[in-house]
């Protein structure tokens, strides 16, 4: 039985739902799942990846029951194979949205970070638990956190392992929508459609500038960028975004 359960729209947004009850733990099942779905989404129909589930946890980290039986060589292992699997994630070259809509926490929150984007349910709670039980965040936590909202932020979601309401998460910039539940899947509708109103082949080329030129020097980085800018200079859809500027009407993307 599948713990992922996707469906894909015809404009191109594929939905992914976490269905791992009761908590949406990180089994190495899930895991082996969220890992296929890396190779799923290299389809070029696929314009935007949501990342939601199902019950009343969006993801509460690893699974602890299953972790438990593993001897030291299997944990560091599999703690390995998960940080790999969430670098996979955050190399999707479409777009990523974690539509946080259930309790985030530890493995969930870093699960979360390796998208591009996050929107959050108001009646939940996000945090970085690992330290509660011995261990520290091992999946990206460390490394993307203190990227996203700062080292000194970061120390304190890690070191105190506290639960923090959506609204600290929306002002600590942990998230950047906070909605009602019943409003989520509209919200998420509106993100895909500002995104999916652009050409593919130009975000394609505007994530990769990102990705790779975050961890470099700012010459390196502007060589980064020119690089993935030349990639889209002959592109059918830089001519139509052009033409249909002239004509002032909305371009016709091709994806080519």
């Amino acid at each position: 039985m599948s713990m992922l359960n996707t469906k894909l729209d015809q404009r191109g947004l594929l939905t992914v739902s976490l269905d791992n009850p009761p908590v949406n733990a990180l089994s190495r099942a899930l895991v082996d799942e969220l890992n296929k779905l890396c190779d799923d989404v290299q389809d070029e129909t696929v314009r935007m990846v949501v990342i939601s589930a199902g019950g009343e946890n969006f993801c509460a980290g690893a699974d602890l029951k299953e972790r438990a039986k593993m001897d030291d060589t299997e944990v560091e292992t599999f703690v390995q194979y998960l940080s790999d699997t969430f670098q996979r994630i955050v190399e999707i070259p479409v777009p990523t949205l974690a539509a946080i809509n259930g309790n985030c926490l530890g493995g969930g929150l870093e699960l979360a970070l390796a998208c591009d984007m996050r929107i959050m349910t108001d009646d939940t709670f996000i945090g970085m638990k690992e330290t509660s039980v011995g261990v520290m965040p091992g999946a990206g936590g460390t490394v993307r956190l203190p990227r996203l909202i700062g080292e000194s932020k970061a120390k304190q979601w890690i070191f105190s392992a506290q639960s923090f309401t959506p609204e600290e998460a929306l002002g600590d910039g942990v998230v950047d929508w906070l909605v009602e539940t019943d409003e989520l899947d509209d919200a998420v509708q509106e993100i895909f459609g500002q995104i999916a109103a652009n050409a593919p082949l130009a975000i394609k080329a505007a994530k990769r500038s990102i990705n790779e030129g975050l961890g470099q020097p700012v010459k390196q980085a502007l060589e980064v960028e020119q690089r993935a800018y030349k990639s889209i200079i002959a592109s059918e859809d830089r001519q139509e975004g052009l033409k249909a500027f002239r004509e002032k009407r909305r371009p016709k993307w091709k994806g080519k």
